[in-house]
């Protein structure tokens, strides 16, 4: 008789929290995940001899193996343990008694059967003991290092943001659905953010500004999805980190270099195909990557918007080595290519590069950091004004800017964060058209810009975290100097067990040379001028039965936006709101979120005090995703916005004293639109998977109304945009 037997030693180690691995903080009180089952996995068919195989396991927040992925081993073992390990039932990490996600690693011993000579009559099994690799025996080493979400932030982690219908698997895709946002228009990456227009909200990789992080029209996102690790989007008062934008900002962190085995991935669709490739190299100390994304959208967009044409590209490439015990130089370029063209003319053309230089290395109680960027900027918009075409925006030029960061746990209880940057652009054009007397086209020149920050994320006791925080800023931008301290404050403070308070303040600066340019957008002379913002926010998060979690927050921004166009005048913009956020993880059967956002932006200017003409009382999403089992899944977004405000339509007088309207003031009709998504999976051995999608936005075509104009014989008509509706069916693939 003979028998198998698989030894599995559950040697766990963390290496993150999936939601926001930068960030952990010692005086939460962790604990890592503890295996329920003692499930034995079998010896396979075909194997010889005894083997190891090294597994990440990836272990969601209600103790579900989500993902396992092959570091080391052969088939038939690796085949044999990833099956094995998926039925494996675990107890999920938490922090502060709060269940939460964890990445593990788990090596599986395979032993080879051990034949027993034949004996006379029928023997009984030998009962399982405690070492027979049947138990799960104490872990060598746990580090469990889980998720801090700064106060301030809205998050959706980068393990669910590809279930997200109309988001094409990309996880910066999801912050449309997000209280909060309201995009420029249905379709289009370009986003208000609790009253910011898109000018003014800023994009981070790695810390490192970018003018543009959504491909043009309805594209993905700039950076490939997999060197994606975490998307933070902060709606006001954001870390003293991030800094130089007066709305929000949409910040990225790209994944550590893989140093086991090298692995890639792909994906192509109807429209576009992109790739990943990263290997070690010298004994796994260092590693390679290189990705890259082209479209090929000339044949759909013919279809669909005839009257247009777009194209883009994108690569990245990173080389990384260690350096003694604790450091680690690393080569990160990456860069990108818009262009839209609206009848054979240019409408929208960027492209940027950035070449960052680093070191990291790691302190007893933190880490240290200090780069050095290279970039290059080109960008051009074509503008809608009352004069015809031909007016630009444009900024072209290279710059560097060179950064050091610290994070330090000084005590049990205190983290300081403390950075400083400076840098420098040589814009060579730097084009605007003319608003009132305002020059428009500035000659060549070298705007300098620096700043530093600090903050402590201080716990005085388990249930309360307090963020006080500092940044100051200067400017020497188009021949004039402005200087700008910011102060900011966060708190997280644990009122039950299921209650969470949530509030934040900040101040954030904004110049004129950091705007961010979106297609076809109206010239206006806030563009122009100095803007500060006074972001405030109060709310709260409760845990709910069946995995639900619910948020609620309250804001009021007040921007002052000064030196308008070279003059003293002042415009005033302010901002109100309640937001509302229930979420159900999608590692649920059937999981998703529902999004509501209630607010009224208006702006003073010359005293007179109306609503903006992007004002939108009433923006939702609905996002449901359920898994069909046998890795179908199937997920819709229903997206709805009330109408923006029109004013009334002048037919009569309008030059004179007294002119005469045929509209009273309103808003445009609301607007809806779906999105579709199905998905199906299969895994093979060596950790190798092979996707197919079948997705859609905007599955009923619904145009959006975006403004009104009277026509003679006819009165009042609402103009909408060209419906934009994009199918895709893509497949997808990884080793």
């Amino acid at each position: 008789m003979s028998r198998s037997r698989a030894t599995v030693a559950a040697a766990a180690l963390v290496l993150a929290g999936l939601l926001c691995p930068a960030q952990a903080f010692a005086a939460h009180t962790i604990v890592p995940p503890r295996r329920l089952d003692a499930a034995e996995v079998p010896y396979p068919q075909g194997g010889q001899g005894d083997a190891t195989v090294t597994l990440v396991v990836v272990v969601d927040a209600a103790g579900t193996v989500e993902e396992v992925t092959v570091r080391d081993g052969a088939p038939p073992f690796a085949t044999a343990a990833a099956t094995g390990v998926k039925a494996w039932r675990f107890a999920p990490a938490t922090r502060d008694d709060e269940p939460i996600p964890s990445r593990i690693v788990a090596k599986v011993t395979f032993h080879a059967p051990v034949v027993v000579p034949a004996r006379h009559g029928p023997i009984a099994p030998a009962p399982a003991s405690p070492t027979s690799g049947s138990a799960l025996p104490p872990p060598v080493e746990v580090t469990v290092q889980g998720e801090r979400e700064e106060p301030s932030t809205i998050h959706i982690p980068r393990s669910e943001s590809q279930f997200v219908a109309g988001a094409f698997g990309d996880p910066f895709k999801v912050v449309e659905a997000l209280p909060g946002m309201a995009p420029w228009l249905s379709g289009l990456p370009y986003y208000y953010v609790r009253g910011s227009p898109p000018e003014s909200v800023g994009y981070f990789i790695d810390g490192i500004r970018v003018p543009l992080l959504f491909h043009v029209g309805p594209g993905p996102s700039t950076i490939s999805p997999t060197l994606v690790d975490s998307v933070d989007l902060f709606p006001g008062a954001y870390p003293a980190r991030y800094g130089r934008y007066a709305g929000a900002v949409i910040a990225g962190e790209t994944t550590p270099p893989e140093t086991d085995h090298w692995h890639g991935d792909f994906s192509a669709r109807l429209y576009d195909a992109n790739a990943l490739v990263e290997t070690p190299f010298d004994d796994h100390q260092g590693t390679v990557m290189a990705a890259g994304r082209y479209a090929y959208t000339g044949p759909l967009i013919s279809l669909i918007v005839p009257n247009y044409s777009l194209g883009y590209w994108d690569y990245q490439f990173r080389v990384s080595h260690t350096v003694g015990d604790a450091g680690t130089l690393s080569l990160f370029a990456f860069g990108a290519h818009d262009e839209l063209h609206y009848y054979g003319q240019p409408s929208f053309n960027v492209e940027y590069h950035r070449v960052d230089l680093r070191y990291d290395h790691k302190t007893a109680k933190g880490h240290v950091r200090v780069a050095f960027t290279y970039n290059y900027d080109s960008t051009l918009t074509a503008l809608e004004t009352d004069n015809g075409t031909g007016a630009n925006a444009a900024l072209e030029g290279p710059g560097w800017r060179l950064r050091a960061e610290t994070e330090e746990h000084v005590t049990d209880t205190a983290l300081v964060r403390a950075g400083a940057d400076m840098g420098a652009t040589a814009y060579r054009t730097d084009q605007y058209p003319p608003i009132d007397g305002f020059t428009g086209v500035q000659g060549p020149h070298t705007d300098v810009e620096g700043g530093a920050y600090g903050d402590v994320v201080w716990r005085p006791s388990r249930p309360i975290e307090i963020v006080p925080g500092f940044r100051f800023d200067g400017y020497r931008t188009r021949g004039e100097t402005t200087w700008a301290p910011q102060p900011r404050l966060a708190a997280r403070v644990r009122v039950s067990p299921n209650v969470v308070w949530l509030s934040s303040f900040g101040t954030a600066h904004q110049e004129p040379t950091e705007e961010v340019f979106v297609p076809a957008k109206i010239p206006s002379p806030i563009d122009q001028a100095s803007q500060t913002n006074y972001q405030f926010s109060e709310g709260a998060e409760v845990r709910l039965p069946s995995s639900l979690r619910f948020r609620v927050a309250g804001f009021y921004n007040r921007l002052l936006a000064t030196h308008i166009l070279g003059t003293d005048q002042t415009d005033v913009g302010t901002t109100a709101g309640l937001e509302v956020f229930v979420r159900r993880d999608f590692t649920e059967r059937l999981g998703g979120f529902l999004s509501y956002t209630l607010s009224r932006t208006v702006g003073t200017v010359d005293g007179v005090t109306e609503r903006v003409n992007w004002d939108r009382t009433h923006v939702a999403s609905l996002v449901l995703g359920y898994n069909l089992g046998n890795q179908w899944r199937v997920g819709a977004r229903v997206f709805v916005e009330s109408g923006r405000p029109y004013q009334p339509v002048c037919v009569q007088g309008c030059g004179g004293a007294h002119p005469i309207s045929e509209s009273v003031p309103g808003n445009l009709p609301v607007f809806w639109r779906l999105d579709f998504r199905l998905e199906k999976r299969w895994s093979f051995s060596g950790a190798r998977w092979l996707g197919a999608t079948l997705e859609c936005f905007n599955v009923f075509d619904r145009a959006e109304p975006v403004g009104d104009e009277y026509v003679l014989g006819q009165g009042v008509r609402i103009d909408y945009q060209s419906a934009i509706i994009l199918p895709s069916v893509g497949v997808e693939g990884g080793l």
